[in-house]
């Protein structure tokens, strides 16, 4: 526990580094949060997956925002490969299913 600690050796300075630890969190959270509105629980981990680091998270979900928001019935990038891969699987369980009934 740090907080008797810092009261008895700088008293009511202390606040001071908890004032600091807590406006700290503000640009911490504008710049590291994503906003999410709009976009599915598939489309946000996408959003994960596609970024090259920390830093471009929120730009990669600012335009995924954006891209959904001006199409919203076409297919986000990197839904392409998962609903080809779904057509495909599809074909080939059915396939398999004409296959035993025959």
């Amino acid at each position: 526990m740090t907080t008797p600690i810092g009261f008895a050796s700088l008293g009511w300075q202390f606040y001071l580094v908890w004032a600091a630890v807590a406006l700290s969190i503000i640009p911490c959270v504008y710049l590291f949060y994503p906003e999410t509105t709009g976009l599915s629980v598939e489309e946000i981990d996408q959003v994960f997956i596609d970024s090259p680091s920390v830093f471009a998270t929120v730009g990669v979900a600012e335009e995924r925002r954006k891209q959904k928001m001006a199409a919203p019935d076409v297919p986000m990038v990197g839904d392409v490969e998962r609903i080809t891969e779904a057509k495909q699987k599809e074909e080939r369980l059915e396939k398999a299913l004409a296959e035993s009934r025959a």
